[in-house]
This record gives structure tokens, sequence and C-alpha cells, in this order.
């Protein structure tokens, strides 16, 4: 990719596929110069907030003098403005369901499927109260459940970014989603949980290729999350709907094929990868995500730069 500049920040608040309370996937996520944030998924928030606190990251964020806020209050009532959830797991959902007595009025935006799971399910006064405007009363009105129809653009609220959703396969029971985010006329797509499109039997990765293609061609894509949970040694019929290093750089020869039939090794060369979601273990030996990493540059033949984000942690894209 030729365009060196940078367009967007990201600060990871929980990185981690599961097990580890305090560091499940959430994202914030901003042009460059601003400080309005979407949230990209929320499994953790204040422990996240606190770490990237510590690691200077709200620095440019001053608190007014008249405030009571300390800095992770400041952030998440005043400048987390959106949250974009990519399905109902807990692990994506945990830190926004824990911190909403506390937090600031503001839209959950996310495919149909999940507004719905969170109105049914979350949102009930059997799980957690309602803090939605709509649904089981009484309804305490903080968050506006917006539904986000498929390829279908839509402004961020409180930002100056918008956003297109496309559903992803996760198993039988539901669907996923990947946020096409974008800001002066530049992408960044989060790709929420997904298996391989053969396994799953629906080729919505694919289908999200096709999307991203003209974008790819004229430079505007800075960025892709995608999830990598296991190591390879995982079998097939074991990943649950999820994506090992081998299945990751299949879904990215598959990309690059498409775009240069002839030359799909340099195709996107260069095209940042933020792998997400790798899931630790209980086991003894080498931890998962180094497994991970590693198979990962060991298969990296398409000159993909692989960024392996970490708690708390910014980077720019």
């Amino acid at each position: 990719m030729d365009d060196a500049r940078h367009y967007f920040r990201c600060i990871p608040l929980g990185v981690e596929g599961g097990l580890i309370e305090s560091n499940l996937p959430a994202y914030l996520l901003a042009p460059i110069g601003s400080t309005d944030f979407v949230c990209l998924d929320a499994g953790t928030l204040l422990a996240g907030l606190r770490v990237a606190r510590a690691n200077g990251c709200f620095s440019d964020i001053p608190i007014p003098s008249d405030s009571t806020d300390s800095i992770e209050g400041r952030i998440l009532r005043h400048h987390v403005k959106t949250f974009l959830i990519n399905h109902t797991y807990i692990d994506h959902l945990a830190g926004l369901v824990m911190n909403s007595p506390a937090d600031s009025d503001k839209p959950i935006m996310a495919l149909e499927e999940t507004i719905e799971g969170l109105r049914q399910h979350v949102f009930n006064w059997a799980t957690w109260p309602n803090f939605s405007r709509k649904g089981e009363p009484p309804a305490l009105s903080k968050y506006e459940l917006m539904i986000l129809r498929p390829g279908e653009p839509c402004s961020i609220p409180g930002t100056a970014m918008g956003v297109e959703a496309h559903p992803l396969a996760h198993g039988a029971r539901i669907d996923s989603a990947a946020f096409m985010v974008h800001a002066n006329d530049r992408y960044v797509v989060y790709m929420g949980d997904t298996g391989p499109d053969h396994l799953e039997d629906q080729p919505t990765t694919r289908r999200l290729w096709d999307r991203l293609a003209p974008i790819v061609r004229d430079d505007r894509l800075r960025a892709i999350f995608i999830e990598s949970s296991y190591p390879d040694e995982r079998p097939d019929d074991q990943l649950f709907s999820h994506l090992t290093p081998k299945w990751v750089m299949h879904a990215f020869r598959q990309f690059a094929e498409m775009l240069d039939p002839r030359r799909p090794e340099t195709a996107l060369a260069g095209l940042t990868v933020v792998i997400t979601h790798i899931k630790p273990h209980l086991d003894a030996g080498e931890a998962a995500r180094e497994v991970v990493r590693r198979q990962l540059h060991e298969r990296n033949d398409l000159g993909l730069h692989l960024i392996f984000a970490e708690q708390g942690k910014p980077f720019e894209l």
C-alpha cells in the first residue's frame, strides 16, 4: 500500500479471545486529530481504560476544572460516542453491560439480529436492567439501539466517521458482523468472530472481499482487523466458527487472487492486518499468543503488515 500517512488512531482496551475477564475485545477508534471515539465491541471497558491511561493514551484530553470525572470516567462518558457490537456473545458485551450504570447516553449500533438479542436477552430486567429506550418496562432510556442494515452506509453519531455493516457467518445459531468504518475517504474494517467460508458453508468473507476490492485498488483501505482465535494445531471440527493462522492466510490469498490473478503475491503487500481475539489457554507450555504470532509470520507470504494488538498500547493506521 502506497499511502504512508496515518488517518486513524486505535487504542485497544481489550484484545484476548476469552478467559481473561479484564482483557476482552474492545477497541477505541477515531480519526487522527479527533478524540471522539467509536468503541468496536465492548468486552472490557474500565479495566482497559485504566491500562490505557497508565500508558499515557489520554494525555491529550484535558479534564475541565469544574468536572469531578476521573480520566477513565471522562473518556467513557464524554469521548466514547457510540458502540459498534458485532454479536451478542458475552465476551463482546461484558464491559458495556457492567459499566452501563455509570455511562452516559449514547447509541449502540449493530445488525438487527444483535439489536434484538440485546433487547430480548440482555436489557430485559432478568439478565440486566433495561438501559435501552425500548423493550421490557421500565425502560431507563440510556442507550438508543440502532439497527444497521447490511451494506447501507450510516453516520456514527457524535463522530466524523461513518460505518457500513456486513454479516459474517459464526455458526448455526448466530451471525457476526464486519464493520467498515470510514473517515476522510479512508477505511478501517473490523471483522467480528467468523469461521472459514467453506466450513461455515456461507461465503460471507468472500462477499466482504468483493465489497472491499475497489477500495483496496484505490488505496483507501488502511487496515483490516481479523481474528485468529486458535493455533493451527486446532482441528477444524473444534474451531467453533473461528479462524487459525492457516485459515487467516487462506482468506487473504483468496482476496489477493481476486485483486490480481496474475500476481497475487504482491496484491496485498503492505496492507496492515490487526490480529485480534487470540484465545488464551490454561495448559502448561508456550502461550497461545506466541504460537499464533509465530505461525502467522511463517505463513505470511503476501507481505502483509501484521500488528498483534496489545491492551492499552495505541497505534495509528
